[in-house]
């Protein structure tokens, strides 16, 4: 059997394919982990993997199967591919975020669809595919850390994209932020043994690890656990986090000693009443500062991520992002326009009230309105967006923010100034 796996990537979103994505992205594990999932069951299959990302399919080839794994915006792309390949007499299967909320729409494209996480998933498919009887759908609610094999990294391409190598621990978040797909995709998924976690960094051999759990610290006595294997390894990494970690100093020395060089935390908003519409009302916007400093105190540099265009957000507001994160104090700042997927809950009020102003998925990628703003048009809200990013990354404010940086030796302020000056052409590109 000779499988095709592709993880596609629209054309008109140029974002993550200059030759500056090197400085800011990471290598995504999709492929990786589903090859993996395929050898344990059948591993004299022959495998190839394509990320469009660094690469673009060809259709010279005759596979019997073609998996694409697809996310709103690449959705489009990846029907694309799909159809082609159905064309020429693949069996085509595609899984994802999207296809879990838009079954109905995707089984136009596939012969099998995937709802739901594919560690439980994909096995059976590929036993009933074997036996002749493969269904159309399959579904999956939760993930056992126990059952997330290590990925083929073989298949993982590193071209566009920073050497340093991904790893997840704990694939669920405990939070219900309502425009957010990662607690309804994985449910109560629970997290990895932390010896197959150790086990998988030192087969790594690298010095800087990347943890793509989406909050390294939801479960806090398994980041305890984690944390105190990780101090023998000698390494640094950085993750993902709520902002509230900085107010525990338990977790902020662990996290020092474990070698933490960096987390991207969710700040969203600087409003508190915004906070709270989006369940998100943990955080404290009047505390980000001390937080922050907190953060940096150990050592820790802080990417701030903020939502532009939730209900509550005024012009006012968001033109004073750029002041906000100076005065925060924050390494790096990542903006993103609130992007209703479908699925959240913030689609379904979205649609409910009549707000949404297109489907087409291809313009869901976080640069473009496809909602009515509360305050503003849509088309105001993008300027705004292109507005703060050129404001927060002028080389006046990058160069600010790498005095700021406290971590030892001069490589911490290296890979801050190359963060930053690949922020500055992300923003120029969205």
């Amino acid at each position: 059997m000779k499988v095709l796996l592709v993880l596609p990537w629209h054309s008109t979103d140029m974002s993550y394919r200059s030759r500056f994505s090197s400085l800011f992205t990471y290598p995504p594990l999709t492929l990786g982990a589903l090859a993996a999932i395929i050898e344990k069951v059948h591993p004299d299959w022959v495998i190839d993997a394509v990320d469009e990302i660094s690469g673009r399919v060809r259709f010279d080839n005759s596979y019997d199967l073609v998996m694409l794994t697809a996310t709103t915006p690449t959705v489009t792309r990846a029907y694309e591919i799909a159809d082609k390949f159905r064309e020429m007499g693949s069996y085509v299967c595609i899984g994802g975020y999207h296809v879990t909320y838009c079954r109905e729409e995707v089984l136009q494209h596939a012969d099998t669809i995937f709802i739901g996480p594919g560690e439980y998933t994909v096995p059976q498919f590929l036993k009933d595919l074997e036996a002749g009887n493969p269904l159309d759908t399959y579904e999956g609610s939760c993930v056992m850390g126990k059952d997330i094999p290590s990925p083929d990294r073989s298949k993982i391409s590193h071209k566009k994209y920073l050497k340093y190598p991904p790893v997840v621990a704990n694939p669920g978040c405990p939070n219900r932020c309502s425009y957010c797909v990662i607690s309804q995709m994985w449910g109560e998924a629970t997290a990895r043994p932390i010896e197959d976690v150790i086990s998988e960094i030192k087969s790594l051999k690298s010095k800087i690890i990347v943890f793509f759990d989406p909050n390294f610290f939801g479960n806090r006595d398994y980041s305890i656990k984690l944390m105190k294997e990780l101090m023998g390894l000698k390494i640094r990494w950085v993750g993902s986090a709520t902002i509230d970690v900085g107010f525990d100093e338990e977790l902020l020395t662990l996290a020092e000693k474990s070698g933490c060089n960096g987390l991207l935390v969710g700040l969203e908003s600087v409003n508190q009443q915004t906070l709270n519409k989006v369940r998100k009302g943990f955080n404290k916007p009047e505390r980000y500062k001390e937080a922050v400093q907190n953060l940096q105190k150990h050592g820790i540099m802080v990417n701030g991520c903020f939502v532009l265009g939730m209900d509550g957000d005024t012009e006012e507001d968001l033109m004073d992002l750029p002041r906000q994160v100076d005065y925060l104090g924050i390494n790096l700042a990542r903006f993103s326009i609130l992007t209703p997927v479908p699925g959240t809950g913030l689609y379904k009020e979205l649609e409910a009230s009549g707000r949404i102003i297109t489907t087409n998925w291809a313009d869901y990628t976080q640069h473009k309105a496809v909602f009515k703003p509360e305050n503003m048009s849509p088309e105001r809200l993008e300027h705004i967006y292109r507005y703060v990013w050129k404001e927060t990354y002028s080389y006046k404010n990058i160069f600010k923010r790498i005095k700021r940086v406290t971590s030892k030796g001069i490589s911490a302020r290296i890979i801050a100034f190359g963060a930053n000056l690949g922020f500055k052409f992300l923003g120029m590109e969205g």
